[in-house]
């Protein structure tokens, strides 16, 4: 069973500009992820596990550790438009795999413990996906409407349906799930991370936060 991680990166990120090289910690944000997935693919020897980072820019190859491979892409998955299942679909054109692992930079508090038992789930109960989510229990909204609540019979937060937030952790999808254009199908289930491994950095404002924890 081959096992391919997609770590795409793409350097002229309009909200945050050179986002990949910015400090959290003493290190540039790439680095964070760079060494969580070179553990995760030593506490996974028993698998056949393959790491990959999926950039336009050649030149970002030479931050690369030995462990993980550089597949150049096109400048064309740069677009502000582009959707990442265009991302993964083009990247599964060249690198076939029987469960694919995407996971970004911008989550570099997600856990080698969280994604090895995600997978071993995945793997033990014929998931075809599993993904990092945080768990809300709290009262939510959507377009100004209840979503797990009744305006008219407000219960005690303990009692409330949870709400499930998908976090850019990590989405693991198989084969079959991928050729479909998805990365969640029909059989997945959701693995809860806490607060600080749902930490994901799109914004200036993200960064001042993640630069508040400490490992």
């Amino acid at each position: 069973m081959k096992i391919s991680v997609l770590l795409p990166i793409k350097l002229n990120n309009p909200r945050l500009p050179d986002k990949s090289f910015i400090e959290l910690q003493g290190q540039p944000l790439f680095e964070h992820t760079f060494k969580r997935l070179v553990a995760f693919q030593k506490a996974n020897r028993d698998k056949d596990v393959n790491l990959y980072c999926y950039c336009s820019d050649a030149d970002f190859e030479e931050n690369l550790p030995p462990e993980i491979d550089f597949i150049q892409r096109s400048p064309y998955l740069d677009r502000p438009t582009t959707l990442i299942q265009e991302v993964i679909d083009n990247f599964a054109k060249l690198v076939k795999s029987d469960i694919y692992i995407l996971t970004h930079i911008t989550s570099p508090f997600i856990s080698v413990d969280s994604m090895t038992t995600a997978l071993n789930i995945m793997i033990r109960d014929k998931l075809d996906s599993i993904l990092s989510v945080r768990k809300i229990s709290n009262f939510c909204d959507y377009d100004g409407e209840p979503v797990n609540y009744d305006k008219d019979n407000v219960l005690p937060t303990q009692q409330l349906q949870s709400v499930f937030e998908h976090t850019n952790g990590f989405f693991m999808f198989n084969e079959k799930t991928c050729k479909e254009g998805k990365r969640i199908g029909n059989n997945f289930k959701y693995y809860v991370v806490n607060d600080y491994e749902s930490v994901d950095i799109d914004t200036f404002a993200d960064i001042e936060f993640a630069r508040k924890f400490r490992y």
